[in-house]
């Protein structure tokens, strides 16, 4: 069998082949490109949700940042308030100056037995005092509010002959770690 080709089918042929070899360059070249550009836009969605959720994290890490401090802004007030070591003369300085204040006279200070508790020592005091009913609400509002806690257990105010002098007897305690 013997083909007989002509030059022109041969063109014809061959320019059929590069033009054919030319779409499919072209289509491959293409589909590579859309490709890469889908690519491309999946990881800019994927690095623009990692930004999203960084800056989400940051502001959560500033929050409890903010919380840790307030945390331990209270746990010092906290140990201001209940030391680990009683200071009973430090206490005593304060309430003097309170009372010195307060024209409040001292007649009687006993310190009553310690008391062992779980986690903390409480060491109840007994004052008795005199002075008007006016000095002696606010000293008790003095020692609620004062820095170290003060647990005010018992308080007895009497005024035997209606004058404006009152005597008060107060049980108060001091706390140590």
């Amino acid at each position: 069998m013997h083909f007989d080709i002509n030059i022109k089918t041969l063109d014809r042929i061959c320019l059929g082949a590069v033009v054919v070899i030319f779409l499919l360059s072209g289509y491959w070249v293409v589909s590579r490109g859309v490709r890469q550009l889908r690519d491309l836009r999946q990881e800019n969605t994927l690095l623009s949700g990692s930004l999203k959720d960084l800056a989400l994290a940051e502001t959560n890490l500033q929050r409890l940042n903010a919380a840790i401090a307030e945390t331990r802004q209270q746990i010092k007030e906290l140990n201001e308030r209940i030391p680990d070591s009683a200071e009973v003369g430090e206490f005593l300085k304060q309430l003097n100056t309170l009372m010195t204040q307060r024209a409040i006279v001292l007649e009687s200070f006993k310190p009553l037995p310690i008391v062992e508790e779980e986690r903390y020592t409480r060491i109840p005091i007994r004052l008795i005092s005199k002075g008007t009913f006016v000095d002696i609400y606010q000293l008790l509002c003095d020692l609620e509010t004062m820095s170290r806690f003060a647990d005010v257990e018992k308080a007895v105010i009497a005024n035997k002959d209606g004058g404006a002098e009152c005597r008060f007897d107060l049980t108060t305690s001091i706390f140590e770690r």
